[in-house]
């Protein structure tokens, strides 16, 4: 049996995000990042921009890295074209996995609670999103957060950002949701600028629990996995700010690779 990483694929920072939480809570597991710099940010491309550029990035994952399963660390890809990649995956990649995160975030959502969620404009229109939303919490809003990616991944002044949206809001939401990784990074800043919601939604400490479930219901599929606790991290374009990161958040031993793809 040939075993393969897990691929982890997203525009920059907020896969970055979650690598780091999928290596504290899964170490054992190989890991690969593809972070398409060159593209950042995702949130305000069409469908068939975000096609081109997430099958260029998975034929580099798939193929080239021989990675045995993927997850799409990105909401815009994830809730826009996800049954398109998975269809595109199994005629080319077939037995491949491609991990996407919708389906753990809404089955994360207190449906008893009025709830906001943030997310890139494309997210926000997704209609995965809201026909869950629709059909499942009584009271939501949507509010979309065009800027702040950009601001995460070029070091902007995110609170101030955030702070702008805070009377779109009343008191009565006591529940949130960060759908974008990349929000996650700033979540001390949702948090101060919206006191009143006590509960959160964090996409980065889904992911670890979803692949550790998903791997318990189905260990066949979880012996494809290779056990050497290695990291990797490809970039698509040179970035200090990532870089600036992923030493924060992994030290000297993990060096970004620029790529082309």
């Amino acid at each position: 049996m040939n075993k393969g990483s897990i691929g982890i694929f997203d525009s920059g920072l907020g896969g970055l995000w979650v690598l780091k939480h999928l290596k504290e809570k899964l170490p054992e597991y190989n890991y690969i990042l593809l972070g398409d710099q060159a593209n950042v940010p995702f949130g305000g491309k069409t469908p068939d921009e975000l096609f081109l550029i997430a099958t260029r990035a998975l034929d580099y994952l798939y193929g080239e890295r021989k990675c045995s399963g993927v997850v799409l660390a990105c909401n815009t890809i994830s809730s826009t074209i996800y049954d398109r990649l998975r269809e595109w995956k199994d005629e080319k990649y077939f037995g491949k996995i491609l991990f996407g995160i919708v389906r753990p975030t809404v089955e994360s959502i207190d449906k008893q609670k009025p709830v906001v969620v943030f997310a890139t404009p494309r997210t926000c229109e997704s209609k995965v999103y809201e026909k869950f939303l629709s059909e499942n919490v009584e009271n939501y809003i949507k509010i979309p957060l065009p800027q702040l990616a950009y601001l995460i991944e070029n070091g902007g002044d995110t609170y101030s950002y955030i702070k702008y949206f805070k009377d779109m809001i009343g008191s009565d939401i006591v529940s949130g949701a960060l759908l974008c990784t990349h929000y996650g990074i700033v979540r001390d800043d949702f948090k101060k600028v919206f006191p009143h919601i006590k509960t959160w939604v964090y996409q980065e400490d889904l992911i670890p629990k979803y692949l550790a479930e998903y791997f318990l219901e189905f260990p066949e599929r979880e012996a494809f996995f290779q056990h050497e606790s290695g990291v990797e991290i490809c970039i698509t374009r040179e970035s200090p700010i990532f870089d600036k990161f992923s030493s924060d958040w992994f030290g000297s031993i993990v060096t970004p690779q620029i790529i082309n793809l």
